[in-house]
């Protein structure tokens, strides 16, 4: 099967039209006391942060990435590979 080629060009990647930035997340109990963060995460600069924060709580693996327990995902281009070559494998 071939695929045409529709939003790149040649030469570019699907990320190339794409500013991103680095964001925090972070959640906090009432107190005002941390209960969750991830500093330095790579998100798209036109990202609320909302859809940071919903990134980086539910979507990031935490650990296991590339067999190290304790690296975890850190960009949203990490996940949408991850879950690109997930529904790949699946079809």
């Amino acid at each position: 099967m071939r695929v045409q080629r529709h939003y790149t060009k040649t030469g570019e990647t699907a990320y190339d039209g794409i500013e991103f930035r680095k964001a925090t997340s972070e959640i906090r109990n009432p107190d005002g006391s941390i209960v969750f963060q991830l500093a330095d995460i790579e998100v798209p600069a036109e990202w609320s942060q909302v859809a940071c924060d919903i990134l980086a709580q539910k979507y990031f693996r935490k650990a296991g990435l590339h067999g190290k327990k304790e690296l975890g995902e850190t960009s949203v281009r990490q996940v949408v590979y991850r879950l690109a070559h997930t529904l790949d494998r699946k079809s």
